[in-house]
């Protein structure tokens, strides 16, 4: 581990300008508005631009990187409506424009009378797809990106479907809240009588939604009923499309190629993209490592989609959790504008690599790359409910019903969805006292055992059903015997050989089950950063239901998306030297 930097001196304060509606034509004509807080007065600046659908003025925005005080500090920021969205002109469809319109973007924020030339990108969510694909346009004037909370790259392993089942509640929860409400309000400009339909419509779904009701629907499809158009279609059409459908490839183009541009990821361990975000910095180091493009730099907090304060879980993790904080008074504000001041000039920022946030210890460790594991820590399921080092030479078996029509429900982790269904480090009691969901706990740890990157499982497992999902979930209990979540994986069992290796999907035909024979499941957890302090226990749960964040295997072999049909599925956790179940997880000191 490297040493904490010293508290960053303060630098020169600007008063600031903001100009409003600002206009970039594109090559196609098209003309998109941005809001620009820059210093006032003379002189050239570094730009620091961002892209959003969600609204350039919104002030959430600001929790994230203000731009006034980023401006203060000597920058141009620029906040612009994407094409189709709030001010901007056009029609929005996601992920289509983004590299061109990037591209003409950083163009012409380069060329701007107050600004330097140079420019470099930020930004969270769909804010970190527009940096990517204009870096893969390659605008001359591009020097950074600093991705947060990042998509693309993962569709089939967690973007848009995890283990071969959708990623239901986020995509739901996406088009309802963020993208929805935005469409439903320009349409009001052009066609005010359907726009009231569709508000309507819009606020019987966000009632049921808060009401527990909505999400039940069976089939899937049903819910594009009276739906407004936003969300009837792409969002409850995507619901149905098959693995293979080209928007995952359409997805993953955003960042499945390393650029040649210094990079800084931001990333939360309780984000609905955490893995993405790792597998983009990997990738990027890799790039480096090579000798492309300078080192990526890293920091990944206890944090979910929408929520950087390290609050709002079972879990308290102290101020310096908070991203007002972090580990040396910074905010991710002055964060990114240390990081650019360096980049922006050519020079090596005066910060360390990689900062995360490990839980139960409660700390920043930094570092100057993502730690590799010292080694890989096994624990084998075992009949009464118990956790061991070694699997037992005898075979075992623990059984329990899966029944659709009362899946078990999400109580927090790695989530983004509609309703009153929170993200984050939960307590796990509403789910263990269930009869379908197994619990096996390991013996209280005399010694500190660090876990940071990825967590995996390996289950034998038969059903009766021709098709069925098994989830596996990794939980910390504290000394008190607090249950509390860090990270959880599924698969669908007629997927189960598109997924061997775990979190990378192989495309192959699904092929269903034989009732009563057991098969080898991989699981990817994700991943996690957690110290298991001594008197505290690992917890592993087995079950074949989360509801609503992944959609509801009907132990049929058919959708849900297509049929409200379903079954009672008689599941089988098998152990032993024979059937090999546990959890894998990567143990650095």
């Amino acid at each position: 581990m490297t040493a904490l930097p010293s508290k960053v001196t303060e630098p020169v304060k600007h008063d600031v300008l903001i100009e409003n509606d600002v206009e970039a034509t594109m090559r196609d004509g098209m003309v998109l508005r941005s809001t620009v807080y820059r210093p006032n007065g003379s002189g050239r600046f570094p730009v620091l631009l961002t892209r959003t659908p969600y609204g350039r003025d919104l002030s959430v925005n600001s929790g994230y990187l203000n731009p006034t005080t980023v401006a203060a500090a000597g920058f141009v920021v620029i906040m612009q409506d994407v094409r189709g969205r709030f001010g901007s002109d056009g029609e929005f469809v996601p992920s289509e424009n983004e590299g061109p319109d990037g591209y003409d973007t950083v163009q012409w924020a380069a060329e701007l009378s107050y600004s330097t030339g140079a420019v470099g990108m930020w930004g969270r969510s769909y804010f970190a797809e527009t940096q990517w694909r204009a870096a893969q346009e390659k605008p001359p004037a591009l020097r950074g990106i600093a991705p947060g909370i990042s998509a693309g790259g993962n569709a089939r392993s967690g973007g848009l479907v995890r283990g071969g089942a959708v990623e239901f509640g986020a995509r739901l929860g996406w088009g309802h809240y963020s993208a929805g409400p935005a469409e439903i309000a320009k349409l009001s400009r052009t066609d005010p009588v359907r726009a009231e339909r569709e508000w309507e419509s819009w606020t019987r779904i966000d009632r049921a939604m808060s009401e527990d009701t909505f999400l039940d629907i069976l089939p899937v499809r049903d819910m594009a009923v009276d739906a407004p158009a936003f969300f009837a279609s792409p969002i409850v059409e995507s619901l149905g499309f098959p693995i293979d459908h080209p928007t995952r490839d359409l997805w993953d183009s955003a960042s499945d190629r390393a650029v040649d541009l210094p990079s800084l990821h931001i990333g939360g361990w309780y984000d609905i993209f955490v893995n993405s975000t790792l597998d983009q910095y990997f990738g990027q180091l890799a790039h480096s490592d090579s000798g492309a493009a300078p080192a990526p730099y890293l920091i990944v907090g206890p944090w979910s989609h929408t929520n950087f304060s390290g609050l709002g879980g079972s879990v308290v993790f102290g101020s310096p959790a908070n991203q007002a904080v972090l580990d040396s008074g910074q905010d991710l504000s002055s964060v990114h504008a240390q990081w650019y001041a360096s980049v922006l000039a050519d020079e090596e920022p005066a910060m360390p690599r990689v900062r995360i946030f490990v839980m139960g210890e409660n700390r920043w460790r930094t570092y100057d790359r993502f730690p590799e594991p010292t080694r890989t820590a096994e624990l084998f399921l075992a009949p009464g409910g118990t956790l061991v080092a070694q699997a037992e030479e005898s075979d075992g078996r623990v059984d329990y019903d899966y029944d659709p029509a009362d899946p078990v429900p999400t109580v927090g982790g790695a989530t983004m969805m509609p309703g009153t269904f929170a993200p984050g480090a939960l307590e796990q009691s509403r789910v263990e006292s269930r009869d379908d969901v197994l619990v096996f706990t390991g013996e209280a740890l005399t010694e500190p055992l660090t876990v940071i990157g990825r967590v995996s499982a390996t289950l034998f497992a038969s059903s009766s059903a021709v098709d069925t999902d098994f989830v596996v979930r990794l939980c910390r209990v504290t000394a008190d015997g607090t249950s509390i979540t860090l990270t959880d994986g599924m698969v669908r069992a007629r997927y189960r050989d598109s997924y061997r290796t775990p979190g990378t999907y192989t495309s192959t035909e699904p092929s269903l089950l034989v009732p009563g024979e057991v098969y080898e499941y991989a699981i990817d957890l994700w991943s996690t950063a957690v110290t298991f302090q001594p008197g505290e226990r690992i917890r592993v749960h087995v079950t074949s239901s989360n509801h609503p964040r992944w959609d509801r295997n009907l132990n049929t072999g058919e959708s849900a998306y297509e049929s409200s049909e379903f079954v009672v599925a008689q599941q089988t956790v098998h152990t032993g030297e024979r059937y090999p179940s546990r959890v894998s997880l990567s143990v650095v000191r």
